[in-house]
């Protein structure tokens, strides 16, 4: 795997820390070539721990090549202040909703964008991550944030205009999957079983299907049928949950947060 010589790091919270140490525990980069800028000293002090180096201005990063930008859409703008100009440098963003344009814009002419967009499994390394170029981005750049992002899962190259899409889909994804876990807890519970037993039965199952999932090449729709016994009890269940208005449920949540995404963006 390549190696990235130097990164800084600006904003070093569940994501940006995540990334770190994926990156390190992977041997993309060694602690002591990596820069983390952070207001918040708890955050600084965790940072250098790893034995990463540390500041609390972001004009600390100022003349870095490589600058991974995880802090808050809303305060990015006042975050990059002191990098603006023309230095000739990559920006890799797991900002959501900021395109590669205004990013680039707010930076200088000389920045090169690859925008990412992680999600929160980021933390155990099962993220699955969507990259997209900006318009000065090069191969050679979106390769970098690839190796990079491969650290806390996987990876998968998307046009920019699909981003809002992604981040419906997998940004946003395991909190529908965890609606899903709270309301078949709460109809367990209330059919007789205990927390306890609950939460092995319901963590074990969604693990399980999930890793068959991940396993197994068929189409979900293949996988749902395989469990589905005709006149038995599942098809008793997705027959209800079909007629509650599940399936478009489903669809229409995943559309509203991609037009958020969209709305947010402008």
């Amino acid at each position: 795997m390549a190696t990235i010589p130097q990164l800084g790091v600006l904003g070093a919270g569940p994501m940006g820390s995540a990334i770190i140490r994926g990156a390190i525990g992977s041997s993309l980069i060694k602690a002591r070539d990596v820069l983390v800028v952070d207001h918040n000293e708890a955050a600084r002090d965790a940072m250098a721990a790893l034995g990463c180096l540390v500041a609390s201005a972001s004009s600390a990063l100022a003349s870095h090549p490589c600058v991974v930008l995880a802090v808050r859409p809303q305060d990015f703008t006042t975050a990059v202040g002191p990098l603006q100009g023309n230095m000739q440098r990559l920006a890799i963003s797991v900002m959501a909703g900021l395109d590669t344009a205004s990013i680039a814009a707010a930076m200088g002419a000389g920045t090169r964008v690859v925008r990412t967009m992680p999600n929160t499994a980021a933390s155990i390394g099962q993220a699955v991550v969507g990259i997209a170029a900006g318009a000065n981005a090069s191969e050679a750049d979106v390769s970098q944030a690839r190796a990079l992002l491969s650290g806390v899962g996987r990876t998968v190259d998307v046009l920019e205009s699909q981003m809002h899409a992604v981040t419906a889909v997998s940004g946003s994804g395991p909190a529908y999957v965890y609606l899903l876990a709270e309301a078949i807890e709460a109809e367990a519970i209330e059919l007789g079983l205990d927390q306890s037993q609950v939460n092995i039965l319901l963590r074990g199952m969604m693990l399980g299907a999930s890793m068959l999932f991940d396993a197994d090449e068929r189409s979900p729709a293949a996988l749902r049928e395989a469990v589905t016994t005709p006149g038995g009890t599942t098809e008793a269940g997705i027959q209800a949950m079909r007629d509650a208005g599940f399936v478009e449920s489903v669809r229409a949540g995943v559309r509203a947060a991609c037009q958020r995404g969209e709305h947010l963006s402008h």
